[in-house]
């Protein structure tokens, strides 16, 4: 069962860590968050509630050791250099945007996965690499995402 819920915001730690101790306390086992600063209030709730917690952004597997279950990562840099290989050559960049992804080494997970199972985890390498090949095309709207997840 998949439960969700909005903040409404990215910087309120003290948002985040109610949102997220209301659902751990409604059964929650695991929350993703996605919510900058406010997130780090759901990594607090998720050590209150020993609960298990997604990172985003970055690896956040040392805010919460025993909590993390993995982190979606972000890789700015990738974007930075991209950019900054583009400017050194020559190339106009201003007035577009540059959209990277999964393939181009801009998003991916974390290698902490000590509290998930190594199957789970390789499954979800294996997700990785067929994304990054072109063998799945990521759904860009929610109901084409859940038709992809329904079909795996």
């Amino acid at each position: 069962e998949v439960s969700s819920q909005y903040t409404e915001t990215f910087t309120d730690a003290a948002k985040g860590k109610a949102v997220g101790s209301k659902m751990y306390s409604d059964g929650c086992d695991v929350v993703f968050q996605a919510a900058g600063n406010c997130g780090n209030g759901v990594i607090e709730a998720a050590k209150e509630a020993n609960k298990f917690v997604i990172g985003v952004d970055k690896d956040q597997y040392e805010q919460a050791p025993d909590n993390m279950l993995s982190s979606a990562l972000k890789k700015v840099d990738e974007a930075v250099i991209t950019i900054s290989k583009e400017a050194a050559d020559g190339k106009k960049i201003g007035g577009k945007n540059i959209e990277l992804g999964m393939s181009d080494g801009a998003v991916g997970i974390s290698t902490h996965h000590e509290h998930m199972d190594d199957a789970v985890y390789t499954g979800a390498t294996d997700l990785v690499d067929q994304i990054k090949n072109k063998k799945i095309d990521v759904p860009g709207t929610k109901d084409e995402f859940d038709k992809f997840v329904k079909s795996l």
